[in-house]
């Protein structure tokens, strides 16, 4: 038998007897941090007795636990037993169908209400997710089966970040259909909702009416490749817009976008839409706009010379990004109005070749990758190098750009969704000031 192990704060169990398991909850009456994965006959049943041992439990984290259909039986029984849970994670549980059991409508006030994050990765039977109460962040991903997801209905409704990734049935049946059915948060108020990510649904056809969003200070939408309506005349109602992310989404209305923008939008990268960039026209983006990354669509653009894309391009900006653009030469000419620009990232542009000179001086950062011609001429024996060696922060491939070309490799928490110069910027400008250099 074991022994009390009261100071224990963190326990990890893995591939393992479900006896050995509850052996150690039994002993350790004070973890806080809790992680288990791939626990043999830990079935309903015995599970629902483990949690009778979780008192003091404030993050759960279950993985590959496949003989687990429920995590409790009522909402009622979970808040009782998990009296300090703070994060629940749930991943690959392949047989797991929804939290509760019995998920009945009017127990919401027996919700957990100490629980500010919810995680559930890659659970392909799940078929129902309901939200508790006072949940701040909610993440769902790689649930296949789920066809519907409950959001608070009564309590501090404060929920703030949705996350919602390639759960097709979730998007099929709750966005699409009459207006009723279109908004993923049912009946309920969310007027208070920050954060909305929506990438990679296949299904969704028809976003939600931005006009519930009044606080909404981060939209990203990428990756939704039959999205066909996107409702742009309501950006300007949007006046706590500061960050929007539209691209790689190809069906989207060929209107948009048409110079409908967020008065306080700061950061935006929007590109490889239905209406080709060269078509786009002037955009009268807001003054505030001080970070824009532009996306061409490799295969279909036609810009070559960046003078073609100098309209899209205000004076504001402290911060650009230009990726995938095939057929771009350089960045020599049309980008002279930029006064103020320090940032400058440059990806995926295989035929670039030319920088533009007239900028170099001011620059507190440069970043290139997947560019081979321009690439070279850039390294400290090329051509380019006494133009830019003294820019604090240089980079050439860097690992960080994946996250935005290819936005799978999230690591599920919208801090790794910011744009890169907004973490380097302050640092860059401090390494400026004493001299020093990152690249």
């Amino acid at each position: 038998s074991l022994e009390a192990l009261p100071s224990l704060n963190k326990l990890e169990v893995a591939e393992c007897d479900s006896g050995v398991l509850r052996r150690f909850v039994q002993v350790a009456s004070s973890v806080k941090k809790l992680k288990i994965e791939s626990i043999l006959g830990l079935s309903d049943v015995v599970w629902r007795g483990v949690i009778e041992y979780l008192g003091a439990v404030e993050y759960l984290d279950i993985t590959k636990c496949n003989e687990i259909r429920y995590l409790w039986e009522s909402e009622a029984n979970a808040s009782n037993a998990l009296t300090k849970l703070r994060s629940l994670v749930v991943r690959e549980c392949k047989n797991l169908v929804r939290l509760g059991e019995r998920e009945d409508d009017d127990c919401g006030s027996n919700l957990i209400r100490t629980l500010k994050t919810l995680a559930i990765h890659d659970c392909e039977s799940m078929e129902h997710c309901r939200c508790p109460n006072n949940t701040d962040n909610l993440f769902i991903s790689d649930c296949t089966s789920i066809s519907s997801a409950s959001f608070p209905t009564t309590g501090r409704q404060k929920l703030n970040s949705p996350e919602i990734d390639s759960c097709n049935e979730l998007l099929e049946n709750e966005l699409e259909g009459d207006n009723s059915s279109r908004v993923v948060i049912n009946n309920i108020s969310i007027t208070k909702l920050q954060y909305l990510v929506l990438f990679s649904l296949p299904n969704l056809t028809t976003t939600i009416e931005l006009s519930h969003f009044i606080h909404l200070t981060y939209l990203l939408i990428y990756n939704c490749s039959n999205m066909e309506s996107f409702p742009d005349q309501e950006l300007p109602n949007l006046t706590s817009l500061t960050s929007l992310y539209i691209y790689a989404c190809p069906s989207a209305n060929a209107s948009f976008p048409r110079g409908f923008w967020p008065p306080k939008l700061q950061t935006l990268h929007i590109g490889w839409l239905k209406k080709p960039i060269l078509e786009w026209g002037p955009q009268n983006f807001p003054t505030s706009l001080v970070n824009l990354t532009l996306y061409g669509d490799m295969s279909d653009d036609d810009v070559s010379r960046c003078s073609q894309l100098s309209h899209l391009i205000p004076s504001s900006l402290t911060s650009l990004g230009i990726l995938y653009f095939d057929k771009l030469k350089a960045v020599s000419v049309g980008l002279q109005h930029l006064t103020s620009l320090q940032h400058l990232t440059l990806c995926l542009c295989p035929k670039m070749k030319h920088l533009p000179d007239i900028l170099l001086p001011s620059l507190l950062s440069l970043k290139i990758k997947e560019c081979p011609k321009l690439e070279g001429r850039c390294s400290r024996r090329g051509s380019y190098w006494s133009r830019i060696s003294h820019i604090p922060c240089i980079k050439i491939n860097p690992e960080f750009l994946d996250k935005i070309l290819h936005p799978k490799n999230f690591d599920g928490s919208l801090a790794c969704l910011a744009p890169p110069e907004e973490g380097v910027e302050k640092d860059c400008s401090r390494k400026k000031e004493e001299g020093l250099k990152c690249n």
